[in-house]
C-alpha cells in the first residue's frame, strides 16, 4: 500500500518540500487534516499530510508545472480543472519512488474554506531543524473532520477519535459560538453536540464494595 514503511524522515522532507514550494510561489496555506488534528492533541506518527491552499489558475498551473520538474506526480491541471475543483477533491501528489503522498485542496467560495484561511495560525512544524508552518485552527480541523465523517456515512471512525483527542487538549479553549455556528451550516451540529457532550460529561466513580 502507498505511504506504508516510509522513514518519518523521508515523510518529513516530503512535507518540508511542499511547503517550502508554496511559500516560494507565495500561494496562502493551511495545513489540516490528522497532521493538524496531532498539532493540537498528541503527537503520534502519521504518514499523509493534508494542505489546504488559495490560488487562481495562473498559481495552480504554476504549482503543478513547479512539482512536475521535481519528477514527482501530480495531477495534470485539465484534469484539475475539468474534475478535481468541481467535485470539491484533492489535488493528488504522489513520490512514486517512495511512495510518499498529499493531498492539496483548493479553497473555493465565500464559506468555510474562505473563513478558515482567514484564521490559520503559524506554529512550529518541526523542531531539528526547526520549521514553522501554517495550520487551520483547531476549530476549522474540527468542522472538516466533522464533515469528512458525514461524507462517509459514518464508516470513517478515526475523525471522531481525532476529535477526542483534541478536545481533551484544547476543548477550554475553543470558539464554541464559531463551531456551532458552521457545524448548523454542514449539518453537522447534533453530531457535535453529541461530542462536546461526551467531553463534558462527568467521569464516573466506581465506588469500592465495602
Amino acid at each position: 500500500m502507498i505511504g506504508e514503511n516510509i522513514p518519518s524522515e523521508d515523510q518529513q522532507a516530503f512535507n518540508r518540500l511542499l511547503i517550502h514550494l508554496l511559500e516560494e510561489l507565495n500561494l496562502p496555506y493551511a495545513i489540516g487534516g490528522s497532521i493538524a488534528a496531532m498539532r493540537y492533541s498528541e503527537t503520534r506518527y502519521t504518514r499523509d499530510i493534508d494542505i489546504m491552499f488559495q490560488t487562481d489558475r495562473a498559481g495552480l498551473a504554476q504549482l503543478i508545472e513547479s512539482v512536475e520538474a521535481l519528477q514527482v506526480y501530480i495531477d495534470p491541471l485539465e484534469t484539475v480543472l475539468e474534475y478535481n475543483l468541481p467535485g470539491k477533491l484533492p489535488v493528488s501528489i504522489v513520490d512514486g519512488g517512495t511512495g510518499l503522498k498529499a493531498d492539496l485542496y483548493v479553497a473555493q467560495g465565500g464559506g468555510l474554506d474562505l473563513s478558515a484561511m482567514s484564521r490559520r495560525r503559524q506554529l512550529s512544524l518541526y523542531k531539528d531543524p526547526p520549521m514553522d508552518a501554517w495550520f487551520l485552527a483547531p476549530e476549522n480541523v474540527i468542522l472538516y473532520k466533522l464533515d469528512y465523517f458525514k461524507q462517509s456515512d459514518g464508516a470513517s471512525q478515526k475523525h471522531p477519535i481525532d476529535i477526542a483527542k483534541m478536545l481533551a487538549v484544547v476543548g477550554d479553549e475553543l470558539d464554541l459560538p464559531y463551531l456551532e455556528h458552521w457545524a448548523a451550516e454542514l449539518g453537522v451540529l447534533e453530531l457535535w453536540g453529541a461530542l462536546w457532550d461526551e467531553f463534558h460529561r462527568p467521569p464516573q466513580i466506581i465506588r469500592a464494595k465495602l
